[in-house]
């Protein structure tokens, strides 16, 4: 049975059978790499464009060069010759200010630990970036829980997955493609960091143990950063981003704060609903009947819970 702190954080599980779990819910996308002799070591295609990195962490070089937009959302660069790549393109020039502090922190954490850069200082981080700390927040976990664990395996063994590593920027970058974001900020630098890390790795087994996955990571940055990007009507998604959207009106107005099992259980409990286009109404019904339940128990934190109460079930 788990249990929780004071605060209502499910505490970090070490159970290392996590680790022979498949990642659920991996998207797939068209990334071909190849291996170059450049100081990143590695390149992608994407839908006919060349994808660079110019980050080095060993040299520490950061270009700040801008480039504009590429597809429908970054200006596309004109094909010479039927038949060969468009171009090149920098993905560091497309990283945004949180991706770019993200990833300096991480060379100079690693580098003041006397360790190479990998996936777990990454990870590290972004646990710092304040759009990683609300989706931590939503699915009730602390993020210096999660840090103080990293550091601690940290110190027991030598960190891995170069290769993982020098795929986060590409992997990342298929994701902001997809979900129509002009940048690749934090939060698809720890999409990237989703996809990129082998099933072997501790953070996977971290992320199998909190529930985040691709598929729900997708979600929160369409809700968070208001991504002009639609998923499939009626679907579950769908219908979560319609009442996480809905949330943040009443957190705006009365101070609430919706953590995630609350919306799913919000959309779970409206399943019976006859009318299928409907239950998305009815699971924000749910939410603004804990709302103001929440208010009568004098807090402000929306918990799976008190919509189980909302609903007229002795939890």
């Amino acid at each position: 049975m788990d249990t929780k702190n004071r605060n209502g954080i499910m505490p970090l599980k070490t159970n290392h059978n996590t680790l022979n779990k498949s990642i659920p819910n991996a998207p797939a996308w068209a990334l071909n790499y190849r291996h170059t002799q450049s100081n990143w070591g590695l390149e992608a295609f994407y839908e006919g464009y060349r994808l660079v990195f110019s980050a080095d962490f060993d040299q520490a070089r950061l270009k700040k060069e801008k480039w504009k937009k590429v597809f429908r959302f970054f200006k596309i660069i004109p094909k010479k010759n039927p038949g060969q790549a468009n171009g090149s393109l920098d993905l560091y020039s497309l990283f945004s200010a949180s991706a770019r502090r993200a990833w300096n922190n991480a060379y100079a954490l690693s580098k003041k630990r006397g360790q190479p850069a990998s996936v777990e200082y990454i990870f590290l981080a972004l646990l710092k970036e304040p759009s990683v700390k609300n989706i931590l927040g939503r699915l009730k976990v602390g993020g210096q829980q999660a840090e103080i664990f990293i550091t601690n395996y940290l110190r027991l063994t030598s960190p891995l997955d170069g290769e993982a590593l020098k795929k986060i920027p590409f992997e990342a970058f298929a994701l902001s493609a997809r979900l129509h974001n002009h940048k690749i900020g934090s939060l698809m630098l720890l999409g990237g960091l989703l996809r990129a890390v082998p099933r072997d790795n501790i953070l996977q087994a971290i992320f199998t143990n909190i529930g985040l996955t691709s598929a729900k990571l997708e979600l929160f940055a369409v809700w968070l950063l208001d991504l002009d990007y639609d998923f499939p009507p009626q679907s579950t998604s769908a219908q979560l981003l319609f009442c996480l959207r809905q949330a943040q009106g009443l957190e705006e107005h009365f101070g609430y704060f919706f953590d995630f099992p609350a919306i799913t259980a919000a959309m779970n409990l409206s399943l019976g609903q006859t009318l299928k286009d409907l239950q998305h109404v009815k699971a924000l019904q749910l939410l603004a009947k804990a709302g103001l339940l929440a208010q009568s128990k004098g807090t402000k934190i929306i918990s799976e819970n008190l919509v189980i109460q909302a609903a007229g079930i002795n939890s």
